[in-house]
């Protein structure tokens, strides 16, 4: 039988994986270790609302039309954030998004529905398609991955118009699953540090690859522009049913049938983990909440259980179109 982690139930083969004589592995015993801190709602609060008064400040100073960034994909998550910022906040939010033909028409429609009802503004950007496939390729091939790809350039993008515009804030949508499920550090990580570069940003990402990255001039990290990035969730203990019943009574956005509709690719990502890890994308994130105590190992287990049913094998025609996308020359 395959060892697991006694309190979260993560397997032996999970990366950076190590357990204690007890049986507990070593992201369960970060994690409680800093329990206080990643769990006391009132003075995360606290700290996000000084961090929304510090960015409108920042901003007038710095003559800037709005006060913050967020990408928008017109999944939950972004749309919660928008909305919470502007109607909450009272922050002037200007909401990006990246068009990198994995967009669905479900994702459209929930973004132009958003936009009717919570009255943001909004510009959408592209790049170069051609090297965008170059990037999508390589990382297919070396990685068999490429959700990174287009979270660089989500990040390069974001920074690149902050510093554009004098926007002092990037305001992103990674829950607290996302963040802690391979976190054995404080430094750069929320709600201990936040990243001020997109080179800070992307250690929070990718664990020390940027840097190298970094070192050998493979990518632009725009070191002479600063913004602050700070993920929202990492201050709002909000449960995703919470987020989309809100959604849906406030403004009538319409909720998957299935995680991720906003990108029809999202088949394809967990097709490649599973192959690759041996476990769907979302197994480290939902170990952390069984390790909050908001789910149980079984329930956990039943979840991934679906999800490997549903992505071991994807369809050809999903393949084809995929792999149509990344890798066909420009006509």
């Amino acid at each position: 039988m395959e060892k697991r982690c006694k309190i979260c139930g993560l397997p032996e083969h999970y990366t950076g994986i190590k357990y204690d004589e007890k049986g507990v592995c070593n992201y369960c015993n970060f994690y409680f270790e800093n329990r206080e801190v990643f769990e006391d709602t009132e003075k995360l609060e606290k700290i996000f609302q000084e961090k929304m008064e510090a960015a409108k400040q920042k901003a007038k100073e710095n003559g800037a039309k709005y006060d913050c960034l967020v990408g928008f994909s017109g999944g939950k998550d972004s749309t919660y954030i928008i909305q919470q910022l502007k109607e909450k906040y009272g922050m002037r939010v200007l909401a990006f998004t990246f068009q990198n033909a994995f967009a669905t028409e479900y994702g459209r429609k929930n973004i132009e529905n958003a936009l009717q009802k919570i009255h943001v503004d909004h510009i959408a950007f592209s790049m170069n398609d051609k090297e965008l496939r170059k990037m999508y390729t390589a990382c297919v091939n070396l990685l068999h991955n490429f959700c990174s790809v287009c979270f660089h350039y989500m990040h390069y993008y974001s920074y690149l118009f902050a510093g554009q515009n004098g926007i002092p804030l990037i305001v992103n949508g990674r829950t607290k699953g996302q963040m802690l499920q391979a976190a054995l550090e404080k430094r750069l990580l929320e709600p201990f540090e936040t990243s001020h570069t997109l080179l800070e940003f992307e250690h929070q990402m990718f664990h020390g690859l940027e840097e190298k990255l970094h070192k050998q001039g493979k990518a632009d990290y725009l070191e002479n522009i600063q913004a602050e990035a700070v993920s929202y969730f990492a201050y709002h203990d909000v449960s995703e049913e919470e987020t989309m019943r809100t959604l849906e009574e406030s403004i009538g956005w319409t909720r998957s049938k299935r995680g991720h509709e906003d990108c029809y690719a999202h088949a394809m990502a967990e097709h490649m983990s599973i192959r690759k890890r041996g476990f769907p994308i979302r197994q480290g994130e939902l170990a952390v909440e069984v390790r909050r105590g908001k789910m149980t190992i079984e329930e956990m287990d039943r979840i991934l259980e679906e999800d490997m049913g549903h992505y071991s094998t994807v369809s050809e025609e999903t393949k084809e179109r995929f792999e149509d996308r990344i890798r066909r020359k420009d006509r």
